[in-house]
């Protein structure tokens, strides 16, 4: 019975109250964090894994709480303007209107060429185009470019385009999507109708990768089956399939 429960119990016990304790926590601790949410995922990390060597599961259980309990109230206490800059990194300004802020990048330890770097990946290649580059609390880099340098807008040419939608699934993986038919108040037979289209029937469902309802009203079926696109230089894949 020890053996079981040194081996079986344990680990079980450690995976599950790792994922409720981050759950508890919250988005932003597995999301983009800052040294508060670091910190969190550390220090619990530690915790959780205290009955693998202690066998003491309730005491690191108990442990592990209080120390999401304390960040909660950490979170909390951010949310209050003047409590903020206590608790947390404010933004870093790197680049301002074209020029590189030493300063900024002596404070984030960061060097021109890891600058240019971040720049490269966000599109840009020259810091005179850049109206301000920051480094937010959570480490990432935000970077503004100048007006004349920002992709062009819609209303840059008094274009007003349709809203953005987001295309529903219908179909994944052969198996129909049911809330969403009715969340468009369609059944599965009009779906066999569309499925028609594309000499498709009900009993080739287990064929049909993606079916998905677009803003014109049309769907889309992605399949498994092939098209037969010929030997030509349109029909390569990358690799080693060809």
């Amino acid at each position: 019975m020890d053996v079981l429960i040194d081996y079986l119990w344990t680990p079980v016990w450690v995976f599950l109250l790792g994922y409720l304790l981050v759950r508890l926590s919250g988005k932003r601790s597995v999301a983009e964090m800052n040294s508060l949410d670091l910190m969190i995922i550390m220090v619990v990390g530690t915790t959780i894994s205290e009955p693998a060597v202690s066998k003491n599961n309730w005491v690191a259980s108990w442990f592990s709480l209080v120390v999401v309990l304390c960040y909660l109230v950490l979170s909390r206490l951010i949310l209050v303007n003047k409590l903020r800059p206590l608790l947390t990194n404010s933004p870093t300004v790197l680049i301002q209107d074209g020029n590189i802020d030493k300063q900024g990048l002596k404070k984030t330890r960061m060097n021109i060429e890891l600058l240019l770097g971040v720049l490269r990946v966000k599109g840009y290649t020259d810091v005179n185009d850049i109206k301000i580059a920051l480094m937010e609390s959570s480490g990432q880099i935000s970077v503004i470019p100048m007006s004349d340098k920002r992709p062009l807008q819609p209303s840059d040419m008094q274009m007003s385009p349709s809203p953005a939608f987001l295309s529903i699934p219908l179909i994944i993986d052969g198996e129909i999507i049911y809330h969403n038919l009715k969340f468009l108040k369609k059944n599965a037979e009009w779906l066999y109708e569309k499925m028609q289209a594309y000499n498709l029937d009900k009993n080739d469902l287990d064929l049909v990768t993606l079916a998905t309802y677009n803003q014109q009203g049309m769907v889309k079926f992605d399949t498994t089956r092939k098209d037969g696109g010929g030997n030509g230089p349109y029909s390569y894949k990358p690799g080693n399939e060809n």
